[in-house]
Order: C-alpha cells, then sequence, then structure tokens
C-alpha cells in the first residue's frame, strides 16, 4: 500500500502562470496605450478655450510601459508680444494652479507709485489636471477589468 500526491494540478497552475507572467507587461502596455488618448481628450476638453493651452498637451509613455501620462510639451516655448520667451509647462502650470496678477510702477507727481491695472489679486486655478485626476478611477475601471480577466483566464489555463 502507498500514498501519493498528484501534483499534476499544481503543474498547470505554474505552467499558466508563467505564461501569464511573460504576457502580463505587454497586456498592461495595451491598457496604458487605451487609456492615455482618453485622459489627454479629458484633459484638453478641461482646459477648453480656443485651443492653444490644449494643444500643448501631450501624452507620454513610459519607456519600459509602466505608466502613461499627460503633461505639456517638452521643451516648447511660447513668446508674449514685449519678446518674453517661456516655456509652455510654465504657463499650463500657472493655468492648472492660478497664479496671482503683478501690478507696475508708474510715474506720478510725487514719484513712482504702484497702480496695478487689474483688480483682482489672483486668477484661480482651473485644475484640469486635478478633475482628470478624480475621473481616472472610472475611466480606468472598464480596462482594469480586462486585465483582470486576463489574468484568471491565465490562472485557470484558458489563454
Amino acid at each position: 500500500m502507498s500514498v501519493e500526491i498528484d501534483t499534476s494540478g499544481l503543474d498547470r497552475l505554474v505552467e499558466s502562470w508563467d505564461r501569464l507572467v511573460k504576457q502580463f507587461p505587454e497586456e498592461k502596455r495595451k491598457m496604458l496605450e487605451r487609456l492615455g488618448p482618453r485622459m489627454l481628450e479629458l484633459i484638453r476638453q478641461n482646459i477648453g478655450g480656443g485651443g492653444t493651452v490644449a494643444g500643448w498637451q501631450e501624452m507620454y509613455m513610459g519607456s519600459r510601459g509602466g505608466y502613461v501620462a499627460v503633461r505639456p510639451r517638452a521643451k516648447q516655448y511660447k513668446r508674449t508680444k514685449g519678446g518674453k520667451e517661456y516655456a509652455v509647462g510654465y504657463a499650463t502650470n500657472a493655468i492648472e494652479r492660478g497664479h496671482r496678477h503683478g501690478g507696475r510702477r508708474v510715474p506720478d507727481h510725487k514719484g513712482y507709485k504702484y497702480r496695478g491695472r487689474i483688480t483682482t489679486p489672483a486668477v484661480s486655478g482651473r485644475w484640469f489636471y486635478a478633475a482628470a485626476r478624480r475621473e481616472l478611477p472610472n475611466m480606468a475601471e472598464s480596462e482594469i477589468r480586462r486585465l483582470l480577466d486576463l489574468i484568471v483566464d491565465g490562472l485557470e489555463g484558458r489563454m
């Protein structure tokens, strides 16, 4: 008489796991490639306006497919009417978070006096990135479910 332990089920599970581990990075990258354009569109909609600032936004994929981000284009500059050049990311940040107004010093009969042309001390932020961050769980839910189904199918040997 003998006692046996059948590990064939465990062997199949390990093989399924190995296939899944090899396939997971590519599937994750595909998921991020589907989510990135949706995030970009959401942020562009939240920015609104004439399209200049929205056009500065761009989707970036991590080099190994580990993340996707939407942010202002790198090394792109905007020139003001006065000839000052600034990075579009600087302007995007000011619109996202808000900014203070600068007044100017103008001469009067007693010397120089500070006089602001603008009556409000600051511009409120638009918070378009923050709004997109809040929407991300809803946007990603179906993609995460798809990835989870892939994992379950892989573990059950249906791949």
